[in-house]
């Protein structure tokens, strides 16, 4: 899933690629990526600074089945429920990631120790 937020000002935005990944021993993961711009150059960065897994499991852009082949499954499963609980508990617990909202993030860098805490979290359970 991506989400996008500002930094500072409405015309610094700022990206976040969420996706849950399943290794081989079939443990889920959660990893985010920031970046300026939502492309698949971007996406390409992200899938350089994942680990080996087995299975990615994301919302339905297509940018992701483009990047990570056929290790991104789009399609209606168990995941897609973790997907959305996902997405809503990123949206309640970081204001700024809410739709329409005129909250933004301070710096890029406070941005990401906000995620890196959520998604540290999200991990540990």
């Amino acid at each position: 899933m991506n989400f996008y937020t500002f930094v500072r000002r409405k015309d610094e935005k700022v990206y976040v690629w969420a996706v849950i990944a399943v290794d081989r021993e079939d443990k889920q993961h959660y990893f985010y990526h920031l970046s300026r711009k939502k492309n698949n150059e971007a996406l390409q960065e992200f899938e350089k600074s994942l680990p080996e897994v087995a299975q990615i499991y994301c919302d339905g852009n297509m940018s992701y089945s483009s990047v990570f082949g056929s290790k991104a499954t789009m399609e209606k499963s168990v995941y897609t429920n973790l997907i959305e609980s996902l997405n809503s508990s990123l949206r309640s617990k970081i204001s700024y990631l809410t739709r329409k909202s005129d909250k933004h993030a301070k710096s890029f860098d406070c941005l990401d120790y906000k995620l890196a805490n959520f998604f540290y979290r999200k991990n540990m359970l």
